[in-house]
């Protein structure tokens, strides 16, 4: 599929499937101004992907930082009074929904929880946190210091990392951190090309899918977010199928160690993370790298882009198997394009010459068979052809490899029984434009 056409798939299902309706907006906007209305506006910060505009729906939960003072570098560990806070809120807070809301006040911040009143099911939150201006960031806006959980999702981890600090009777570490510098980057990068935040929320909703199929998928949204930025940072042109390849293809390389450094700490990374997956975790990131490639790599007209999402992870069967992603080519068939490729065999029992040609004999050959496959129409005006060959997932030698010109042998034997296939690549600026297949059945 041309790039132009999986472009508008790709910002058409972002629109449709990823992107919060104005209802949605509207919604948090009135809870958002629920708080301002009581705490002060100049006292209120909305922090996370929904003032960067990259979050997905549904919508679930937004972090409020609520501005206390002035850091202290003489007092590493201010004290708050957060029932004082609460107390306040269910005296006097409006709620702006039909949602029964429940307050829970934690050491370090406080949870609003929005329920259903039918049946007390979550239906949004907020987490109200303590914050400590500490400075400016380069654009002239406040950076802060907050307690450390603020790096942990609310809810279950959150609580537990509470318990543990108060169990252990150990102090928080309150941290710096620059929300709003990130916001800025985010829209500066957005006002110039809206496939920013596009690419982002495909990535994330990629993010989230191989989440629920595996809870051991350990990437985090906000760390694939700057991997983004940085792309655009470096090209701000980037369309949203060049930005999402892009992001996919380099991040097995880039999950090795930390490289993002923390706005509000340059002496910390957003992705240390990374540092502590364990081999099967990290493993499990290249599956799924692999399987939306794979998936990408197939994608016509009939194949939406919700298939994208479906096949989860992809266990390579041998070390050799490789596909053009792993040279950072991308498929973009042109189907105007002409481009067959055939296999010509020769019968060592008779020792008769190459002929015929393979497809027509449906791809069947026996054990005493060489095939010579070659290009047999290209009007591509190809920089180079690649070949792949991948023998049946049952064969003696699991093969996969990708070579330059021809295959890497040439003949190639038919020595094992199954079910193979030989596939050509033509390849023009970096991109592969055409791509035609042999199927191979060998028997006895």
């Amino acid at each position: 599929m041309k790039k132009n056409r999986i472009n508008s798939l790709l910002r058409s299902y972002v629109k449709e499937n990823l992107t919060p309706t104005q209802d949605d907006i509207q919604f948090v906007s009135n809870i958002y101004q629920s708080f301002n209305d009581l705490l002060g506006v100049n006292n209120c910060v909305q922090i996370g992907s929904y003032p960067r505009y990259t979050a997905i729906k549904p919508l679930h939960d937004l972090d409020i930082l609520y501005i206390m003072g002035n850091w202290d570098p003489y007092n590493n560990d201010p004290k708050f009074d957060l029932q004082i806070i609460a107390d306040k809120f269910s005296r006097e807070y409006k709620n702006p929904t039909p949602f029964k809301l429940e307050i829970v006040v934690q050491t370090h911040s406080i949870s609003f929880r929005y329920l259903d009143r039918n049946n007390d099911n979550e239906v949004f939150a907020v987490d109200l946190v303590p914050s400590l201006v500490d400075g400016k960031n380069e654009f002239g806006r406040n950076k802060f210091r907050v307690p450390e959980i603020i790096k942990i999702h609310r809810g279950k981890k959150r609580t537990e990392y509470y318990q543990r600090k108060i169990n252990s009777k150990e102090s928080i570490i309150w941290i710096k951190t620059d929300p709003l510098g990130y916001i800025e980057v985010a829209a500066n990068i957005n006002k110039q090309n809206e496939d920013f935040r596009r690419s982002v929320k495909f990535i994330k909703r990629w993010k989230h899918e191989c989440k629920l199929i595996n809870e051991n998928f350990k990437l985090k949204s906000f760390h694939l977010e700057q991997l983004i930025t940085e792309n655009y940072k470096q090209n701000t042109h980037l369309d949203i199928f060049d930005s999402i390849f892009k992001c996919l293809a380099e991040l097995k390389e880039k999950i090795e160690i930390p490289i993002l450094r923390d706005r509000g700490d340059n002496s910390k990374f957003i992705d240390s993370y990374v540092s502590e997956l364990t081999e099967y975790e990290r493993n499990l990131i290249h599956q799924a790298v692999d399987a939306i490639l794979i998936s990408f790599e197939k994608i016509d007209d009939l194949n939406s882009v919700t298939e994208l999402f479906r096949i989860g992870f992809y266990k390579r069967v041998s070390d050799t198997e490789r596909f053009l992603f792993d040279q950072k080519i991308p498929v973009l068939i042109d189907v105007e394009m002409s481009f067959k490729i055939d296999g010509f065999v020769k019968d060592l029992s008779g020792f008769r010459e190459y002929k015929a040609n393979l497809k027509l004999a449906g791809g069947i050959v026996n054990t005493k068979n060489k095939i010579d496959f070659k290009v047999i129409q290209n009007n591509t005006n190809h920089d180079i052809l690649k070949w792949k060959v991948k023998n049946d997932n049952f064969s003696k030698e699991l093969r996969g490899e990708i070579t330059d010109h021809h295959t890497y042998s040439r003949p190639e034997s038919t020595a094992y029984l199954g079910k193979h296939f030989v596939e050509c690549y033509s390849i023009k600026g970096n991109i592969c434009i055409a791509r035609d297949n042999v199927e191979v059945i060998v028997r006895q």
